[in-house]
Parts: structure tokens; C-alpha cells; sequence
């Protein structure tokens, strides 16, 4: 199966139980597939006209039933999947920002280009959306999908410069929460890694590789180890990201050290 009305397929994954796979469509749909037989068995229409589809989570929710869907109009779409229903509109581009209005540049700006929920054992209500802007939004569905809190660097932090030498907007690429703690890891256009505290938005660290700038992180993925998970620790974390520099760049992180390194730092 695919996407209707002239737009392909932009993204794709299973639902946790493998009794569906959904994706996202440039034509602005979310389509719920039965794999055994290839039927699309719902449609969620939530863009319509030229703008499509970006990205796409799923196991959201208590009931591991809520999928989101990243626009190309600044807003990411909370679906439940079970009860075949929009829940929420997360704007998360300003829309009254006048700066953005008519310019086409600017307009792309505004892409919702990540999304992920949190773990349950996190908060089962917080999802969060990343922009081609560089802001990072979490937000709390069970607060009317109030956004809680905005992360983006600041202007110091961004390593590369835009045509006129002025810094330059660092992109958001990739998403992944630490599966017990509310902090979230996020790669960049500019090549960095990023460490955020979803709870007060402080920037805990940001891993370089040695090679910033016009370095876009294409792909991340993160892998958690627990030598003892009853001791409820913070583990290790495995980064792997695939930059444009050709390179596949992998990060081991004593997760409890570099939090606690950081607030020590802010403290003092």
C-alpha cells in the first residue's frame, strides 16, 4: 500500500503488539496497514493542500494507542489509533509570527521534522516534537497538550553560519527519551548531540565528534544498557549517528555522570 493523491511515503513503523504498521504521506495522511494482507484499514486525513507529512511515532498514551504524525505546516497530529480519532493538534510553529508570513526560506523553517513519546514509566501524557528551526517542544497531553516546556540552543551554542555569516539555525533531526528518565537525546544539522532536561530545559551536555558545522546527523540511534536493572540506575548510553562528513560515529555515555556533571557545573 502507499499514499494517494500524488505524494509518496515518508515515513513508516509497527505498532509494539506487530498487528499494524502505519505510516505517513506527503498527501498529508496517516494510514493504518494490516500487514498480512497489505489492506489499509483506516485513514487519518490531517493536511490538506500541498504540504505533506514528515515523520511519525507510535505507543503513546496509557494504552500504547496514540501515534503522532509531523507536518509540513508546523503542527504535529496526535491520532488514537484503536478509537480512529484525531485527539490533539500540537502547533508547534508560531503561526502569528509575522516574520515567517510570505517568506518561502522561512517557510520551511517551521517543518515538524522529529517526534517521540514518552516512555510510560516517564509520563505516559508527554510527547515530544522537533522542528527544522532547531526548538525542541514537549508536551502534556493531559493538560490540554499544553507545551510544558522549549528547548533550543542558544545562539553561542550554534557552530555553523548562514550565507550572510550570522549563526545558523541548527536543525532537529532525531528523537530518542531515556527509557526511565525525563531526559531526551536529539541530533542535529550541525553535527551535535544534544542532551536535554524535559523538565526544566536546561541543555545537560552536547557531544561533538570533533567535527561541527556543516556536518548534518542524517540518522541516531541509541541503545541502553542496564548491568543491574534492579538497581534503577541510568545506565549506559550507545549513540550511533550517521553524518553527511561519511562518517558513523558511535558515543559511549555514563548517563548518572554527565547529569550530575552538569548540574554541578550549575551550580556553581
Amino acid at each position: 500500500g502507499g499514499a494517494d493523491g500524488g505524494g509518496g511515503v515518508s515515513a513508516g513503523c509497527f505498532t509494539p503488539d506487530g498487528k499494524f504498521a502505519v505510516s505517513t504521506g506527503m498527501d498529508g495522511t496517516m494510514r493504518v496497514w494490516a500487514p498480512r494482507t497489505g489492506m489499509c484499514r483506516h485513514v487519518f486525513r490531517l493536511i490538506d493542500g500541498d504540504l505533506g507529512l514528515t515523520c511519525i511515532g507510535v505507543d503513546g498514551g496509557s494504552d500504547g494507542q496514540l501515534a503522532i504524525a509531523g507536518g509540513e505546516d508546523g503542527n504535529a497530529y496526535v491520532c488514537h489509533l484503536q478509537g480512529k480519532k484525531l485527539v490533539a493538534t500540537l502547533r508547534h510553529f508560531d503561526h502569528n509570527n509575522s516574520k515567517m508570513q510570505g517568506d518561502e526560506d522561512a517557510s520551511d523553517m517551521r517543518y515538524v521534522e522529529a517526534v517521540a513519546f514518552a516512555p510510560r514509566n516517564v509520563n505516559p501524557n508527554w510527547v515530544a516534537t522537533g522542528s527544522i528551526d532547531g526548538s525542541l517542544k514537549i508536551w502534556d497531553l493531559a493538560n490540554e497538550a499544553q507545551c510544558r516546556q522549549t528547548c533550543k540552543p542558544a545562539q553561542g551554542l550554534i557552530s555553523s553560519k548562514d550565507k550572510n555569516g550570522s549563526d545558523a539555525v541548527s536543525g532537529i533531526t532525531r528523537l530518542t527519551w531515556h527509557p526511565s528518565l525525563p531526559v531526551i537525546f536529539v541530533s542535529y544539522a550541525d553535527g551535535i548531540v544534544r542532551l536535554w532536561d524535559v523538565r526544566d530545559g536546561i541543555l545537560l551536555h552536547a557531544w561533538t565528534g570533533g567535527n561541527v558545522g556543516d556536518n548534518q546527523i542524517n540518522d541516531m540511534a541509541l541503545e541502553f544498557i542496564f548491568p543491574n536493572p534492579a538497581e534503577n540506575s541510568a545506565g549506559t548510553a550507545i549513540i550511533v549517528t550517521a553524518n553527511d562528513d561519511k562518517h558513523v560515529k558511535v558515543y559511549e555515555v555514563d548517563v548518572a555522570s554527565v547529569i550530575a556533571a552538569a548540574r554541578s557545573n550549575l551550580t556553581t
